[in-house]
């Protein structure tokens, strides 16, 4: 991703205001910062994939969503967007509030049709490919709702229909199923639980046994559930988002590149310069450089 993209696409709380609940990205995944953190929000997010390919995982599954494929995920899943294999992948990427789809009474629409959603009973995740059913329709909704001007009068009013008639694709083309997973559930809880830990605590020591006793599983079923959810171990969890935060800190920060270490969670500065090297590719100090330059 570029330097403007990826500190965009940090996970917030909420995306957009509350007059206009929404927020829309393109981040291109080519280049550039070699991984995307898996998060979560309390919103919608509707994904397009505008070139090349994308290795998107959700609550635990991995998915190969090819251009123009389109990806819908309910709120509070778990999912993190890839660079797949060494090509292109740049994503289309539209956050919502479902408020924005409510109206001022509960009527039998809105019960029917997004509560569902809300209470996150679909099963995840949405995905329209090309060729398949309604596809076309969907699509068309889509690139509306992802060239809309803003500021333009009425452009609100635009997203707001596009999405409902997107809605309508979906549901008339059973594209959600109402098919909840209990035991997957409370696996993906345990794990949000963990990555909730990891967040907060990023600048002390974490261990396995930790996290295992936090989610009220054995070390070793611990390990292979955060690697399946993941992607990636325990450890290497804890360091790629340690080194996130770095990324960020020397992009948007002038401290001492020792200082901003420590505060990601690392004492020795030189096993931090070589973890950082072998994530990005150069060291800290010509990372700033580099980017500094841009």
């Amino acid at each position: 991703m570029q330097k403007n993209d990826m500190l965009q696409y940090k996970e917030r709380t909420s995306h957009g205001t509350h007059m206009t609940p929404f927020a829309r990205y393109r981040a291109d995944f080519s280049n550039g910062f070699p991984f995307n953190p898996i998060h979560w929000h309390e919103e919608v997010e509707l994904i397009r994939v505008a070139k090349g390919k994308g290795y998107i995982a959700v609550n635990g599954n991995w998915y190969v969503l090819d251009e123009g494929d389109i990806l819908i995920l309910c709120p509070y899943v778990m999912h993190s967007i890839n660079r797949y294999k060494e090509g292109p992948t740049e994503v289309d990427a539209f956050v919502f509030n479902l408020r924005l789809l409510e109206t001022s009474t509960a009527d039998a629409c809105t019960l029917k049709y997004f509560a569902p959603l809300l209470n996150a009973q679909q099963s995840t995740p949405c995905i329209i490919r090309k060729g398949q059913e309604g596809y076309e329709q969907a699509d068309a909704c889509v690139k509306q709702i992802f060239d809309y001007s803003a500021g333009e009068l009425g452009y609100e009013l635009n997203i707001k229909a596009n999405l409902y008639w997107l809605f309508y694709h979906v549901f008339k083309n059973n594209l959600l199923r109402a098919e909840t997973d209990v035991t997957e559930g409370k696996k993906c809880y345990a794990v949000r639980q963990a990555l909730e830990y990891i967040r907060a605590n990023y600048d002390k020591e974490i261990t396995i046994e930790t996290l295992a006793k936090l989610c009220g599983y054995s070390e070793f079923y611990m390990m292979k559930m955060f690697k399946r959810f993941t992607g990636v171990t325990c450890i290497d969890y804890v360091n790629n988002h340690r080194l996130n935060l770095a990324g960020e800190m020397l992009l948007s920060d002038k401290e001492e590149i020792s200082q901003i270490a420590y505060k990601v969670g690392y004492n020795n500065i030189s096993y931090f310069n070589r973890q950082f090297k072998s994530r990005y590719g150069v060291t800290p100090k010509e990372f700033r450089k580099q980017h500094s330059e841009k």
